[in-house]
């Protein structure tokens, strides 16, 4: 996602060769960092990085008044990471990408010492939106965490339609803060939930982008190994015991099933 100190923002130019702007504000993850490899839980992370077969990825944000789903084609048909040429490593690296972020702006912003994204073509993206007129004060969520409120939505349009930059004046609970030059915030304003980031435009080179965040994936697509992160960026501004977590893992610290700490979780 984005740094507020100094950032070396890549571009490729038509030689193929990449241009290094140095500028203070604030740029994407998507183009940095790209070889360092960490674990998660002690569960390696480079892994092949989504499945091979086509996918289906939905999410939304607590009230359920934001939903989306990310429809991911199959991997010969998802496009190459436009910062390719600088991997040594020979890797095959495309969009969709799931990434650990490091930057200070996200930290703040979304409030987690270790934001995680999946990075993806805004093309890939529909969306639907409850309409705030239409809404209940005190929503109510199912069992199976769809809301009473469903019939209430709006269609599901393109995301690129919907998480437009500057967005304002829709009847929906989407909000937008415009955090720096091009690039938006999108959060639920009944809610609160932080779901989503975009630049636009991008880069040359690049297709549009709406970066997700993955604690907003819901949970029976979120519990798989296809959704455990492929690479971390932006390490240079990393926290230091964050950075090792990321690395390690927790280690033997007490669980707990859920809040009594007398109570120890089963293995």
């Amino acid at each position: 996602m984005v740094a507020v100190e100094e950032a070396e923002y890549f571009r490729p130019t038509v030689s193929g060769i990449s241009r290094v702007d140095t500028r203070r504000g604030c740029t994407d993850l998507l183009g940095t960092q790209l070889s360092v490899h960490y674990s998660v839980n002690k569960l390696v992370a480079s892994k092949m990085p989504l499945p091979e077969h086509p996918l289906t990825v939905r999410g939304g944000c607590n009230c359920r008044a934001v939903r989306y789903k990310i429809q991911i084609p199959s991997l010969g048909d998802r496009p190459f990471h436009p910062y390719l040429d600088k991997i040594k490593s020979g890797e095959n690296v495309h969009l969709p990408m799931i990434a650990i972020d490091h930057c200070n702006d996200c930290r703040r912003a979304t409030g987690a010492v270790l934001p995680l994204w999946l990075c993806s073509p805004i093309n890939y993206i529909t969306s639907s939106l409850l309409r705030r007129s239409a809404a209940s004060q005190s929503p109510t969520t199912k069992a199976d965490g769809d809301s009473d409120e469903e019939h209430r939505r709006g269609p599901w349009l393109s995301a690129e339609e919907i998480f437009r930059p500057g967005l304002s004046g829709d009847d929906s609970f989407l909000t937008a803060f415009v955090s720096s030059d091009a690039r938006t915030r999108y959060f639920c304003g009944r809610c609160g939930t932080n779901i989503g980031y975009r630049i636009s435009p991008m880069p040359e080179g690049w297709p549009e982008m709406l970066d997700v965040m993955m604690g907003t994936i819901d949970k029976k697509d979120l519990d798989s190994d296809a959704m455990i992160p492929e690479r971390a960026v932006w390490v240079d501004h990393s926290i230091g015991w964050v950075k090792k977590l990321a690395r390690e893992g927790l280690g033997n610290i007490p669980q707990h099933p859920l809040t009594n700490v007398s109570i120890q979780a089963q293995e």
